[in-house]
């Protein structure tokens, strides 16, 4: 009787790749200046990871793995909160593609646009040094998007029902304030008439100064450098805050929408909402590309 072997199951088969294994994580002294965070000594990853190796840390202990969740959590929920008004008819019976709903989607573009920069630029910001300040630049041109976005919220669902801005009310004040919410309050009884507003607005503005004190005054690591390097350092504190305050937001420009579209002042056009958005993207762009040449 002849025995054929196959050959194949006599040599010794290649093995397969071992799984990634996490970068080792390097001190403020081991990295370039310009990636050291005042006060946080160690939980650095090295530059030029690759894409797969930033995705992968976001369940590594670095000192950036917070700064994600932070705001990558947020982001989900807005996103939920926003589906629900926008497109699962929460606002109202109108459909979502009614013009009533335009300053909002808007502003949910400019909300969710955010929190999604600030999880990319802290999430691929040791890719290289280049593309970590492209990051950072499209981060705060987000910033700048969202607060342009808020405006175009606010003019339509909160300002028009301000007795500030109505003139026969004024006619003792000078109009053309720079804050109306804050000076309806106190000027008019905003509590009273508006409480919803009151409330949110004076409680957002809080979480924004406890958010601005972490940022700038780099506490608690500063007392103790080294100790919060992973948990608990000024940047995560300054996102839990920031997010704090737009949730805050969020509750009175929705309840600004239910308001308005009981009794519509003005209705909405695609120019004077999405129009507007557009050309501010337009120029934050230029800005953007001007800053990337800069930087190389």
């Amino acid at each position: 009787i002849c025995l054929r072997i196959n050959t194949e199951q006599l040599l010794p088969k290649e093995a397969a790749p071992p799984p990634p294994r996490p970068a080792a994580l390097l001190r403020w002294d081991e990295v370039p200046e310009d990636f050291v965070e005042c006060f946080i000594l160690s939980g650095y990853r090295r530059l030029h990871c690759s894409a797969q190796e930033c995705l992968a840390s976001v369940l590594q202990p670095t000192n950036e793995t917070l700064n994600f969740w932070t705001h990558f959590i947020p982001l989900l929920l807005f996103l939920s909160r926003f589906g629900r008004l926008l497109l699962l008819r929460g606002a109202g019976d109108v459909p979502f593609h009614h013009p009533a709903l335009l300053p909002l989607w808007c502003y949910a573009s400019g909300v969710l646009l955010t929190f999604a920069m600030s999880c990319t630029a802290h999430l691929f910001s040791c890719l290289s040094p280049r593309l970590r300040a492209t990051f950072f630049y499209l981060d705060y041109a987000s910033i700048s998007y969202y607060g342009f976005a808020s405006t175009v919220a606010y003019s339509y669902y909160l300002l028009p029902g301000l007795s500030l801005l109505d003139a026969g009310a004024m006619s003792h004040y000078v109009q053309h304030m720079a804050c109306p919410i804050m000076l309806e309050s106190l000027l008019f009884d905003l509590q009273t008439r508006n409480p919803t507003l009151f409330v949110y607005f004076y409680r957002r503005y809080f979480w924004l100064l406890v958010a601005a004190f972490f940022n700038v005054s780099k506490i608690p690591e500063r007392i103790q450098p080294g100790l919060f390097d992973i948990v608990g350092h000024s940047h995560q504190l300054f996102h839990i805050f920031t997010f704090l305050s737009i949730y805050d937001q969020v509750h009175y420009v929705e309840d600004g929408l239910a308001q308005f579209l009981k009794a519509p002042l003005a209705a909405p056009t695609y120019l004077g909402t999405v129009g507007y958005m557009l050309l501010l993207t337009v120029c934050l762009a230029v800005v953007v590309r001007k800053k990337k040449k800069d930087t190389a």
